[in-house]
């Protein structure tokens, strides 16, 4: 009996040994694992070429690859979205009328950008000026993960009040789409550098 329960005590220890040593031998042949920095998409982006268009209330230079789209909107008020199908973006269009409420479209476009503080880590301001044709106004460049990366309004303080957001179909990553936001940005500068009320 005492030799039985030696040997397999013995045997139990052999197999021990056997599967330590064939599990190490497995995982030994391996080269050292050496984390990668994390990798984004690279886009291929077309060459800006741009065609006018005008509509009864204003007219400028819209990007040939982008698509029109006219949104139902309130009687008075123009809504409409110019899209790039192939990168699913979209910048958001609300033209109103200034009928003596100004200052109140003003705090309301205020309100929506400063609204992603939460989120951000920073917005930038940058002046809109062309007197020439009376366009004013601040195109603000929102940093970090946000919904909507680039909004700007545009008037000429009597008339014409237009206002725009980009949007783009994506989980917000600032580092990943930063060359599309860069891309959309340089695109909505022209637009708004061609704007012209009628």
């Amino acid at each position: 009996m005492l030799v039985k329960s030696a040997l397999r005590s013995n045997i139990c220890r052999l197999l021990t040994v056997v599967m330590l040593v064939t599990l190490l031998s497995m995982f030994s042949c391996r080269e050292k694992y050496t984390p990668r920095p994390m990798g984004y998409l690279r886009f291929q982006f077309p060459e800006h070429t741009y065609q006018p268009v005008s509509y009864s209330f204003l007219s400028f230079e819209k990007p040939d690859y982008m698509v029109y789209t006219e949104k139902r909107s309130p009687k008075g008020e123009h809504w409409f979205n110019l899209s790039y199908p192939h990168y699913g973006i979209e910048i958001h269009y609300s033209y109103k009328p200034v009928k003596g409420n100004l200052k109140q479209l003003t705090e309301d476009v205020h309100y929506f950008v400063y609204k992603h503080t939460i989120k951000s880590s920073g917005i930038d301001e940058f002046l809109i000026l062309y007197p020439e044709k009376r366009v004013y106004g601040i195109l603000y460049r929102i940093r970090g993960d946000v919904a909507s990366n680039i909004q700007f309004v545009v008037t000429d303080s009597t008339k014409h009040f237009l206002r725009g957001s980009l949007y783009i179909n994506s989980r917000p990553n600032e580092d990943s789409l930063a060359p599309i936001i860069d891309f959309a940005k340089h695109d909505i500068e022209h637009m708004l550098k061609t704007l012209q009320w009628n």
